[in-house]
């Protein structure tokens, strides 16, 4: 029992005595034990002794010495001098007692058998969340960090300010920094603490009011402050310090409850404090709190993370999350080195120490829960990177200068994602009576419904314009553009074809896109020279096309058939690039009208065109359709090797530009048909390149709810020209803040649902996105009950469920259109160990294969192991081992630059 403990004093029995309650390894006749420097008292049952005296000689063996006389257990002792630690018997009716909870790291004087502390009452709804930023030691950008996530808290509302606290009783670092700004204080938290303690009214109300009163006198960027002194004497003659409220108050988590209490009387959004470095006792009274937002700050050194990690331990034994509104803490690596960025496997022994041991702080896991481990519910990402700024070796001497400084790094970045673990304190209302809400989600299913498949729809005018696309425009004003257009799968490749073609000229999808038209007087004729054969059946196509010859002066065109028979005929040559070169060009030419069947006519359309002072745009897509055996047939590379480099050269060198140029190609096919300097190509074009950041994921969603519905948002403001924060803002009444309560410690409801969408290269494709908002709004029906989620469209039981739905249909998509990952992905869904994380021999697949899922934001190695994104995992039916908890968001932040 006593294993490496040494028994010098009563305090390392007290520790034994308080292993064994912690074990619940009493026997039952024990009721109490009370540790003195002189010896150990018992409360015992009647007639009890010897039940515990066997007890004592177990668990003290070989120290405990029972006999007539005394009973007595042996320290550490020098020979022939043996020291006796006495042990006194009383006998006891009382029941045993249920200790109270303090915030204190000290021993209660008294241990009792039932360990476990009755839950504290959550702070009341009305009431701002306190958040308190700690670090083990000093110099790890603890207050800077706290500056940053109060700027960034203060601009996301507003109309709500912050009250930011400075704790550091010791060394006072946000106090010096307001002294040039306000010079005459008028009120300090060594104030705030004294009022409190002599206040006689235990509601303590008049002590709140004053101190809220002085303090706005204290109000600068949107923020109150609250300094430690209000001058340099009462700095070196503090009087009350914390621990005389905690042991003098009823409560003792008084502290916590009264920084609530003075932040609702200032109207505040949340209470921010900067503790002092270490344990003293105001650090201790908030870290001991669960119903505190705790946010834990280190850097890499090798004492820093040692000293947060003993923190998370005593976290974990004295305040666990027990309760729904209790938050997990957060943490934050701060001065991470520039070149962990780019190799993030370098950070991975340091993260995972520290989110296992916050994961021991989570409540205990309903036997449900365990049962469906697989299901995609999610703890919130709870640590963050800030890299190292050589402009904060030092922090400046005053306020101003470090938001400066601030506003110009990027840590406010890296900051922002902790604003949306704080919880909305915004009322939840009904959007409306529960018929009127699932007609939405009827009317919402509907339209998207239809929108997954955007190219085959009649419905060209309803349009968003993403970044990609904008850039084209903006960047193709005055000449003509020659554009190679990459896009994944479901990226919208076609969807933007089909609204560049039939809109018939350049000038008009420039509108389209809400910038301004082209200076040219004369129509830029768009036509397509290939299209995707998804788009065979599309009433109306061929008879636009038509007319845009005749434009150009022509009556007749190679038609769609006579284009790929020709080009299907051309492949079963052996053909080199130039030549491939002047048969594409024929085919552009021949798509217009111009000289059908003759070859070799690429310059006298260029020629013809320009005597007419006329320009045209030749459009493909749908190469996938032609192109399939490009990973291996040589003829094919070339065939597009040489649509993509030397035609687009070739156009470049013509006077004048009259033939323009949209290329749209998967990116897998750019790969197979470009070895070398494919990188360069994607570089050229990566401007316009169909990705979607979070921040446009976010915008078509937003962009989709206004064309069904008006059910919240900001009128006034286009989507278009809405940020990130706008746009979460915007998707409250869809999804909700958060993915439960706006109170409860559920991840945010929109860096979630993008997250877990999300391959780990940072991709999200529109037809996913547009897929999973069809899928939640059917299953919100069913899963719409009478008394909850009426304040949004999507239920979140609805959301989690649906993500596999999304994930097997984008596995079936894959596997028909891209011959290598189908190959891979028969092989894993045919493996025997489908589990996650997995070693490369468990799924037998090749480094080559392997590197494939990398390249493809499929799976990335940690170590020796491999994660899988939640998109590909649920479809292929890989299961979390026992213990491996899914983390979408840490994984996907941690593995792309997607999230801001």
């Amino acid at each position: 029992m006593l294993g490496n403990i040494r028994l010098y004093t009563w305090v390392d029995v007290e520790t034994v005595m308080e292993i064994a309650q912690q074990e619940n390894n009493w026997p039952q006749s024990l009721v109490w034990v009370r540790t003195y420097w002189d010896g150990l008292t018992l409360g015992i049952r009647p007639n009890q002794q010897v039940e515990v005296l066997e007890w004592l000689k177990d668990t003290f063996e070989p120290r405990f010495v029972s006999t007539e006389e005394s009973s007595y257990i042996i320290l550490e002792s020098l020979i022939d001098e043996e020291r006796r630690f006495d042990v006194i018997w009383e006998e006891t009716d009382e029941e045993p007692q249920r200790p109270k909870r303090k915030p204190l790291l000290s021993r209660a004087s008294v241990l009792w058998p039932d360990a476990h502390t009755p839950p504290l009452e959550p702070l009341p709804d009305e009431y701002p969340p306190v958040v308190a930023f700690h670090s083990f030691k000093g110099g790890v950008g603890r207050t800077l960090h706290a500056i940053a996530f109060v700027r960034e808290l203060s601009k996301s509302r507003p109309d709500k300010p912050v009250l930011l606290i400075d704790a550091d009783l010791e060394a006072p670092g946000i106090t010096w920094l307001l002294k040039s700004r306000f010079p005459t204080m008028a009120i300090s938290l060594a104030d705030f603490l004294a009022l409190l303690h002599s206040d006689p009214d235990p509601t303590m109300s008049t002590s709140l009011k004053l101190v809220a009163n002085r303090t706005q006198d204290l109000f600068l960027d949107n923020i109150y402050f609250l300094p430690a002194f209000r001058s340099d004497q009462q700095f070196s003659t503090i009087a009350v310090k914390p621990e005389h409220l905690i042991q003098a108050a009823h409560d003792p988590f008084m502290l916590t409850t009264m920084l609530a209490r003075l932040g609702h009387e200032l109207g505040v959004q949340a209470v921010v404090i900067d503790l002092r470095a270490g344990l003293s006792e105001l650090a201790t009274g908030l870290l001991l709190d669960p119903r505190v937002y705790r946010v834990l700050v280190t850097t890499l050194s090798g004492q820093s993370m040692e000293g947060t990690a003993y923190i998370l331990e005593l976290l974990s034994k004295l305040a666990p999350t027990k309760q729904e509104k209790e938050p997990l803490p957060a943490l934050i690596m701060s001065q991470v080195p520039i070149e962990y960025e780019k190799d993030s496997s370098l950070l991975e022994p340091y993260k995972d120490k520290l989110l296992k041991l916050l994961e021991t702080l989570a409540p205990a896991k309903p036997e449900e829960e365990e049962k469906n481990i697989n299901e995609p519910k999610y703890l919130p990402d709870l640590l963050y990177l800030s890299y190292f700024n050589s402009d904060f070796i030092v922090l400046p001497s005053e306020w101003a200068t470090v938001i400066e400084r601030l506003s110009s790094s990027n840590i406010l970045k890296q900051i922002h994602p902790l604003v949306e673990w704080l919880p909305a304190n915004i009322p939840q209302e009904s959007l409306a009576d529960l018929d009127t809400l699932q007609q939405k989600r009827t009317d919402l299913a509907n339209f998207t419904h239809k929108l997954i498949y955007a190219e085959t729809t009649d419905d060209v005018n309803k349009f968003l314009a993403i970044a990609p696309l904008r850039h084209l425009v903006a960047d193709h004003h005055q000449k003509i553009p020659i554009v190679v257009v990459v896009g994944a799968k479901g990226a919208g490749k076609t969807y933007t074809f089909l609204q560049i073609v039939r809109r018939h000229t350049w000038q008009f999808f420039i509108q389209a896109t809400g910038e301004k038209e082209l200076s040219k007087t004369s129509p830029v004729y768009v036509y397509s020279v290939l299209k995707s054969r998804s788009l065979n059946n599309l009433i109306g196509l061929n008879q636009e096309h038509h007319e845009i010859v005749q434009f150009l002066g022509f009556e007749q065109e190679y038609d769609s058939l006579e284009t790929l028979d020709y080009i299907r005929e051309m492949l079963t040559y052996s053909l080199n690039e130039s030549q491939w070169r002047d048969y594409w060009l024929n085919i552009i030419a021949w798509r217009s009208g111009f000289r059908l069947g003759t070859t070799g006519i690429g310059q006298e359309f260029a020629n013809y065109l320009r005597q007419r002072k006329t320009s045209v745009i030749a459009v493909i897509d749908g190469l996938e359709d032609i192109f399939q055996d490009v990973q291996s047939n040589q003829s094919q590379q070339i065939a597009l090797r040489a649509l993509l480099q030397d035609v687009p050269e070739w156009l470049e060198q013509q006077p004048g530009r009259p033939i323009g140029l949209l290329v749209f190609i998967r990116r897998d096919l750019v790969l197979s048909a470009i070895k070398q300097n494919s990188a360069q190509l994607m570089a050229k074009y990566e401007p316009y390149a169909l990705k979607w950041s979070s921040e446009e994921a976010l915008r078509l969603v937003a962009w989709i709810v206004r064309q069904v519905m008006d059910i919240s948002g900001n009128d006034e403001l286009k989507v278009e020209d809405m940020g990130y924060e706008a746009l979460v803002g915007e998707l409250v009444s869809l999804w909700g803040l958060k993915l439960g309560k706006f109170d409860s410690r559920e991840p945010g409801s929109a860096a979630w649902i993008i997250a877990a969408l999300s391959d780990f290269k940072g991709q999200i494709q529109a037809r996913d996105l547009v897929r999973f908002l069809d899928e939640a709004a059917k299953a919100s029906i069913s899963h719409q009950t009478k008394d909850y989620w009426k304040d949004r469209l999507l239920v979140p039981a609805a959301i989690r469920k649906v993500i596999k739905n999304c994930s097997v249909y984008k596995i079936d998509e894959i596997t028909k259109e891209n011959p290598i990952l189908q190959e891979i992905f028969t092989k894993l869904l045919s493996s025997p160990e489908k589990q996650i994380p997995f070693k490369s021999d468990g799924v037998k697949l090749t480094s080559d294969e392997l590197k494939t899922l990398e390249d493809n934001g499929v799976i990335i190695r940690e170590d020796e192991s491999y994660y899988m994104a939640e998109i590909f995992r649920l479809g292929l039916d890989f299961k979390y081992q026992k213990g491996a908890r899914p983390r979408v968001l840490v994984l996907s932040r941690q593995n792309s630059k997607f999230f801001r």
